[in-house]
C-alpha cells in the first residue's frame, strides 16, 4: 500500500490533480445517479429525513484527518528547511573558526569547498530517489579527517570545538537523507481518502429532495477536497520538485569560503 501512494505521489502535478478530480467527481456522479436515476433510487429516497447537522460530524471528522496530515507535512518541511540551514551555517562557521585561529589552511578550505560541492551537484538530485551520494560521503570523511589532523590547530580545546562542528554537520547530512527518506504512513493517507468519500455520501443523504442541489452541494465539496488533498501532495517530499527545498543556502557556502 505504502508503494501504491509513493507512485502516486511521484506523479507529475496535473496528474496528481487529474486523478483526485476524475476520482471524486465520478463518485460524485454515481452518488447523483444511484439518488435519483438508478433502480435502487426508491430505497436510496427512503432514507429522506437524515438533518443536515449529520453532516456536520462527518465533515468535522475529514477536517481533523486533514488537520494531522498537514502537520505532519508542515512539520517534516521545517524540519528538512532547518536541516540545511544548519549544514550551511556550520560550515561557514567552521571556516570562521579556522581562519580567527589561525589554522586557516588551503586544505581545510577545499575540504569545506569540495563537500559544499558535493552536497550541491551530486547529493541534490539523488535526494529524489532516497540515494545516497558516494562523492559526498566521501568528501564529508575527507572533511573530518581534516578537521582531526593532529596539529591542525595548536590549541586543543579549539581543535576539540572544530571537530564538534564537523561531526554536528555530518549529524545534519544523516538528518537529511533521513528526512529524504521518510513519507507520511499509507494508512493516513488512506483514511483522508476515505473520508473524503464518506463526507461525499453523508451530503447526499442530506440532499435526497432534488438533483441538482445535490449535485451543486457534491460539486462543491468535491472541488475544495481536491484542492486540499493535491496541495497537501505536492508537499509530501521536502526535497523532490515541483515543491522543495533548493541547496542554495549549501551553494553559499562555496560564495562565502574563498578557494
Amino acid at each position: 500500500m505504502q508503494g501504491w501512494f509513493t507512485a502516486w505521489l511521484a506523479l507529475p502535478i496535473p496528474a496528481i490533480f487529474a486523478s483526485l478530480f476524475v476520482f471524486y467527481l465520478a463518485t460524485a456522479a454515481f452518488l447523483v445517479w444511484l439518488s435519483f436515476r438508478s433502480p435502487l433510487r426508491a430505497h436510496v429516497q427512503s432514507l429522506k429525513g437524515v438533518v443536515a447537522p449529520f453532516f456536520g460530524s462527518v465533515g468535522i471528522i475529514f477536517g481533523l484527518l486533514i488537520a494531522f496530515l498537514s502537520n505532519d507535512i508542515w512539520d517534516r518541511n521545517k524540519q528538512a528547511e532547518r536541516v540545511v540551514l544548519t549544514e550551511s551555517d556550520t560550515l561557514v562557521a567552521l571556516y570562521s573558526l579556522g581562519m580567527a585561529s589561525g589554522a586557516d589552511s588551503a586544505a581545510l578550505r577545499s575540504a569545506i569547498r569540495g563537500y559544499a560541492r558535493a552536497v550541491a551537484e551530486d547529493e541534490w538530485p539523488r535526494l529524489q530517489t532516497g540515494e545516497r551520494s558516494v562523492k559526498a560521503d566521501a568528501a564529508l570523511n575527507m572533511l573530518l579527517r581534516e578537521v582531526a589532523l593532529p596539529g591542525t590547530v595548536k590549541d586543543p580545546a579549539l581543535q576539540r570545538t572544530m571537530l564538534d562542528m564537523a561531526l554536528r554537520i555530518r549529524s545534519a547530512h544523516e538528518d537529511r537523507l533521513e528526512i529524504a527518506n521518510d513519507r507520511t504512513a499509507a494508512t493516513k493517507w488512506g483514511a483522508v481518502l476515505l473520508l473524503a468519500l464518506i463526507t461525499q455520501m453523508a451530503i447526499a443523504v442530506v440532499h435526497l429532495e432534488r438533483p441538482r442541489p445535490q449535485a451543486a452541494a457534491l460539486f462543491i465539496f468535491t472541488l475544495a477536497a481536491v484542492s486540499l488533498l493535491g496541495l497537501l501532495a505536492l508537499h509530501e517530499a521536502p526535497y523532490e520538485p515541483p515543491v522543495f527545498i533548493p541547496p542554495g543556502p549549501i551553494v553559499d557556502v562555496l560564495r562565502q569560503v574563498p578557494t
